[in-house]
């Protein structure tokens, strides 16, 4: 039988028209930040981001979870301390980006290269 670790993460957010934050949290069961070549913070980006585009009211509808309970942060970032065969091991993250329109304006800024 094979045992994989699962690490669970805080996931904050500041991306307030981010379809899924609420509250500051992720309300999200988990999502993957991207930058493989990444050394950098502004090399990471939230590949699940989802601009905001109606009502207030109606981004809540679809949330998968509590925002306020540890997820599963995948991690493509293989060279931030925190990567552990490309999960995040962090006791809590941030994703940073408010006003972003697009993934790429987004950023993992708990993210510390480990080069």
């Amino acid at each position: 039988m094979i045992f994989m670790e699962v690490f669970m993460t805080v996931l904050n957010c500041s991306v307030k028209n981010c379809y899924y934050n609420k509250s500051s949290k992720c309300c999200k069961d988990g999502i993957q930040v991207g930058g493989t070549d990444a050394t950098i913070v502004d090399a990471t980006y939230c590949e699940d981001f989802r601009e905001v585009k109606d009502s207030a009211t109606a981004k809540y509808e679809h949330c998968d979870c509590v925002p306020d309970k540890k997820k599963n942060v995948r991690c493509d970032a293989v060279r931030c301390t925190f990567n552990d065969n490309c999960r995040c091991h962090a006791d809590e993250i941030t994703i940073d980006g408010n006003g972003a329109t697009h993934q790429s304006q987004t950023e993992c800024g708990s993210f510390t290269c480990n080069c």
